[in-house]
Order: structure tokens, then C-alpha cells, then sequence
């Protein structure tokens, strides 16, 4: 089920940003780069955030029931979205998109979280994880060809994803646990616990840097497909592409057959991680937490500098570009919710591990209206697509060094608070 929810999310997501600016003359629906990206900000922050009420209704009113509700939801929200062209009801099905989504986020980890023991939980979630980058990886690439027959068929396309879920859950079965399960929150104790979270100064502070990262690797999708576009002169790869496969080359080219098609470009990152990820993860395992997602974050940056600065290989230099921002990624992700684990209260840390999706919520907010500003003022209408992507690195920069100086400071007061605790 995960594989065919993400085949629809990011054969829908990674073209939304060309999808919503292109004219509509050429099949898109011709809003500002502010509307885009105000868009691509509130959306994905609601759909982070609504999981934290809509966590506990499979809990309450059982997985099958709620995995239900979700798809009658998403299957004519994806559908709708493909006919309709205003921005208040495009805004409007996409918000039942992400409602639909958030009911089915937390179902599907707690059915892995529920259906492994702490024998195989790891190959659990890694094989959930593997999941997300096939749908992820598969997903665009699939989008990407049949909108040359038109974007109705990209909707109509993830629609039919989202409703082969229906049959799946003819096989699905009810997962039951023989640990105890937590009795579900009610909507007071949901508010108790995140007012917890709040008066937590370090986490909060935390959120909030972190918050920084995700608002840049939401650049990948939000950014990256419209200035490969309107910026990048990828003739010369399709060219080397069509040499070897001159099928190939017809099926990633754009409408005007010059150029390769921006989502077969960005489609590299998936792809990377998928062969990658567990060879960076072995490399890692054993290197502190904070001084990997600092590492992560700076080749995060200095991707964003090659892209912004000196793809001098054109369409080999971008790909070659989000090859590396995939490895900050790699790095990053990860340890940035183990950082969590090894440096929150013990006592509370399924709390906080609860809540750290909120810097991802806040993260999207900033990257849509980031995207949206510098796009629409930097790229295009000052012609200086350069300062734009120096931005992102610069925040991306700056969000190192806040980890850096986050792990400083607080991890002095932990060890001083450590030694007091032990003096009698």
C-alpha cells in the first residue's frame, strides 16, 4: 500500500511545481510563483501536522476501517485535481489530498510498528523505507512520460494508484500485537502533550533549526524541475542519451522532443538513494549522530552552490549535482531523528520522537514560500537564478551551524546538570 500511495504522491508532487506555473495554453494552470508556492508551503504542512490528531483513530476505530476513509478520500481528490483550474479549488481538492494522506501516514508505520518485534523491527522499516523510494524513484518517471499524452492522465494515473489499495485491503488483516498498546489520546491529551513538547526549550530549538534542512531538500522538488526548465541546456545529454537508446531518449525528452524532461533529471535522487543508502548508512553507523548531520547538511549546500554556480556540464552537471545533494540526504535524515533519541529525556523519548515530524511540517511551510519568492523575484524576474540557489546554500550553511552550536550548548548544560545531579 505504501508503494502505491507514494507512486501517486510524487508522480503528482514532483511535476506540481511545472504542472501549476506552466501557461495554460500548454495543459498547466498559469498561477504566479507566489500562488505555486504558497501552495506547495501550506498543503504539505498540513498534511505533516494533521497526523498528530489523526494518529490515534486507527486505534480507535480500527486500521482497515480508517485505511478506508483514507482511500474514498484520495482517489477522486487525485481525480478532481486534473479537472479543475481555479486556484481556490485547486487549493481546495489538494487539501483533501493531504487530509486523506494524514489519515494514512500513521496507519502504515504503526502496522509495521505492530506487525515486528524488536527482533526484526529494523528489517521491518527498512523494508518500508525501501518501499517509499520505490514509489518515490518509480513514481515521476512513470508521471513523467504520460504527460506528454496530457497532465489529465497524471491525475487519472494516480488515482488508479490509490484505488488498487481498495483490492489490497481484501488481503489485509487487522494487526494485533501481544505487547501493550497505548490507550489512544483523546483530543485533550494531544493538546497536554504537545504543550510538554513546547516548555522542552532545547527541542523546540531544535524544531526550529531542523526545520531549516527540510525547508531546503524540499527544494529538490519544489525548485529544481522549473529551473532545469527555464535555465539548464540538457540538449546536450539527451543527445548522448539517444547515441545508446533512441527510444529512451523519445521517452524522457520534453514536448518540444530538445530537452530532457526536468522530473527524469530529479528522478536521480530516489534512484541514488535506493543503491546507496544502505552503504552510507553501514559507512555512518558508527560515527556520531550530530557530526554526520552537520556533514549531510553541508553537502546539502554545497549542491545547491554547484547547482546555482557552475553546472558547467549542463545536464550531466545537475544530475551529477542532485547525485550529491542525495548523499546529504543520505547522511542527514537519518540521524537527524537519532540525534533525538540519543539526546532528549530518556523517559519521554517516544514523545519526542512523536513530534520531531513537526520540523518536516514547518520545513515545507518555508520551502513552498522560499520557493515561491525566489523563483518568481531572484530567477526570473532579476535573471539571477545564481543568488537564488546562494540563498538556499546560505540557509542550508546556516542550519550547520546552528546544529553546531545547538550540540554545544546543550550538551554543556546536560553535562553540568549530569554533575550536579551526582554530587551529594
Amino acid at each position: 500500500m505504501e508503494i502505491f500511495e507514494r507512486l501517486a504522491w510524487y508522480g503528482f508532487f514532483t511535476l506540481s511545481s511545472l504542472y501549476m506555473s506552466s501557461d495554460v495554453s500548454s495543459g498547466g494552470l498559469g498561477f504566479t510563483d507566489i500562488e505555486r508556492g504558497t501552495i506547495q508551503g501550506i498543503i504539505p504542512f498540513l498534511l505533516y501536522l494533521l497526523p498528530v490528531f489523526t494518529g490515534a483513530l486507527g486505534d480507535r476505530y480500527g486500521y482497515r476501517k480508517m485505511f478506508l476513509i483514507a482511500f474514498a478520500i484520495m482517489t477522486p481528490s487525485y481525480y478532481l485535481l486534473g479537472q479543475v483550474s481555479s486556484y481556490g479549488a485547486f487549493f481546495t481538492v489538494l487539501l483533501f489530498v493531504a487530509l486523506g494522506a494524514a489519515i494514512f501516514k500513521p496507519l502504515v508505520v504503526a502496522t509495521v510498528s505492530r506487525t515486528t518485534n524488536d527482533q526484526n523491527r529494523g528489517v521491518g522499516f527498512g523494508i518500508f523505507y525501501t518501499m517509499v523510494n520505490v514509489g518515490g524513484f518509480v513514481g515521476p518517471l512513470i508521471a513523467g512520460v504520460i504527460k506528454a499524452i496530457s497532465w489529465d492522465w497524471v491525475f487519472t494515473l494516480a488515482s488508479a494508484w490509490i484505488a488498487v489499495n481498495f483490492l489490497l485491503l481484501l488481503v489485509y488483516r487487522e494487526p494485533v500485537t501481544t505487547t501493550p498498546v497505548p490507550e489512544s489520546k483523546n483530543p485533550i491529551s494531544i493538546v497536554t502533550d504537545i504543550a510538554r513538547v513546547i516548555q522542552n526549550r532545547p527541542f523546540v530549538i531544535y524544531l526550529l533549526i531542523m526545520s531549516g534542512f527540510w525547508a531546503c531538500y524540499n527544494q529538490l522538488f519544489l525548485t529544481l524541475p522549473l529551473y532545469i526548465r527555464d535555465f539548464i541546456d540538457t540538449a546536450p545529454l539527451l543527445e548522448t542519451v539517444a547515441r545508446f537508446s533512441p527510444g529512451v531518449a523519445g521517452a524522457i525528452a520534453s514536448e518540444d522532443g530538445t530537452q530532457v524532461s526536468p522530473e527524469f533529471i530529479t528522478a536521480f535522487n530516489f534512484g541514488s538513494i535506493l543503491v546507496l543508502q544502505i552503504a552510507v548508512s553501514t559507512w555512518c553507523q558508527s560515527l556520531p549522530a550530530l557530526r554526520v548531520l552537520v556533514m549531510g547538511t553541508i553537502t546539502v549546500a554545497a549542491s545547491f552552490m554547484w547547482i546555482g554556480f557552475g553546472p558547467v556540464w549542463g545536464g550531466l552537471g545537475v544530475v551529477t549535482a542532485v547525485v550529491a545533494f542525495s548523499v546529504g540526504e543520505m547522511l542527514a535524515s537519518p540521524k537527524s531523528q537519532e540525534y533525538v533519541a540519543e539526546s532528549m529525556p530518556s523517559a519521554q523519548a517516544a514523545l519526542f520522537m512523536g513530534y520531531y515530524f513537526l520540523s518536516m511540517a514547518l520545513g515545507f511551510l518555508l520551502a513552498g514560500l522560499m520557493s515561491g519568492w525566489g523563483y518568481g523575484t531572484l530567477a526570473k524576474n532579476m535573471g539571477r537564478p545564481d543568488l537564488m540557489w546562494g540563498c538556499f546554500a546560505f540557509l542550508a550553511s546556516i542550519t550547520a551551524a546552528g546544529l553546531l552550536w545547538y550540540h554545544r550548548q546543550f550538551s554543556f548544560q546536560r553535562q553540568n546538570q549530569g554533575r550536579r545531579e551526582d554530587t551529594p
